[in-house]
């Protein structure tokens, strides 16, 4: 039986993740990703002994940055520490020690890029911290209720097996790209294709999710489509922000505060995107028994 307490401090650990995750996609709307040449000190200053409400501009929005990274941290300690604590499932241990792993993993990413001055390793910051922000939703799924019943829930079709490992690789690939246009500049056309794909991919999985038995399943898949919609929206407001629209006389003006707020908005709602893609895949596969889905896989979900 999981704690409640262990729960919601899962809960408020991913749901607080959401902050060193803005004021990161914020440093790279705004350029400011080595407004410190220094880590992990500001400006030869200690991480809590730095004057930040003093300072300004790049410097405030990236020792932000630091400090939410620093707080996520400590929520994934405790959380870990807590998981061996309190009763719950060998899962539920597993999966937050490695987020907690994978937390300090993505702090020193983030230190490198700063060490190194090297954009390559702000790009790699960017894509594993998806990932870490995916695997601290998984632990929250976890340990639902409706979790644990989808072990007798009737198995997923074979075209619902094959969309629950395809799907979760098309969303992190699309945010993947996205993160080089972010970076290099690069791939916009590529992105934009992949975005059609999503679009067409999530639809597919709607439909196909609608005729499952399971309502977690359906109940995710409302979540996917409700987050692609959104990206959607936000996507398009990142365009007409960042490269205007002529034909309607509308221009497009580096860091107005709605340009900082869509490029922002669109990297965080990606996040969210793609962590709520790896949930309904794995609550897929683990009511999986049709063909081509492994024993070993559904297992080990």
């Amino acid at each position: 039986m999981n704690s409640v307490w262990l729960q919601r401090l899962a809960v408020a650990t991913a749901a607080l993740s959401l902050l060193p995750i803005g004021m990161g996609a914020l440093v790279t709307t705004l350029g400011a990703g080595m407004a410190f040449p220094d880590w992990p000190t500001s400006d030869g200053q200690g991480m809590m002994s730095y004057p930040w409400h003093l300072s300004m501009g790049d410097k405030f929005v990236e020792h932000g940055h630091r400090l939410a990274g620093m707080l996520i941290g400590l929520f994934s300690l405790a959380l870990c520490a807590t998981s061996w604590c309190l009763p719950t499932t060998k899962s539920v241990r597993l999966g937050c020690s490695v987020v907690l792993l994978a937390v300090v993993a993505q702090g020193a990413l983030g230190g490198l890029r700063v060490l190194m001055n090297q954009t390559t390793l702000a790009f790699g910051h960017s894509v594993f911290g998806c990932v870490v922000f995916a695997g601290l939703w998984l632990v929250v799924l976890m340990q639902c209720q409706a979790w644990k019943d989808l072990e007798g829930a009737e198995s997923a079709s074979a075209s619902l097996g094959r969309l629950a490992y395809l799907f979760p690789v098309i969303a992190v690939s699309q945010y993947s790209i996205g993160g080089v246009v972010r970076h290099f500049g690069k791939a916009i056309d590529i992105h934009l294709i992949g975005a059609c794909a999503v679009v067409v991919v999530t639809a597919t999985v709607a439909v196909v999710s609608g005729r499952s038995s399971s309502r977690f399943v359906r109940r995710l898949s409302y979540v996917v489509v409700a987050a692609m919609v959104f990206q959607i929206f936000i996507g398009i407001a990142t365009w007409l922000t960042k490269y205007g629209l002529p034909e309607l006389g509308l221009v497009a003006v580096q860091h107005s505060m709605w340009q900082v707020i869509a490029r922002t908005l669109h990297t965080v709602v990606g996040m969210v995107f793609v962590a709520s893609t790896v949930n309904w895949s794995l609550a897929v596969l683990k009511t999986a028994r049709a063909k081509g889905v492994s024993k070993a896989t559904v297992a080990v979900i």
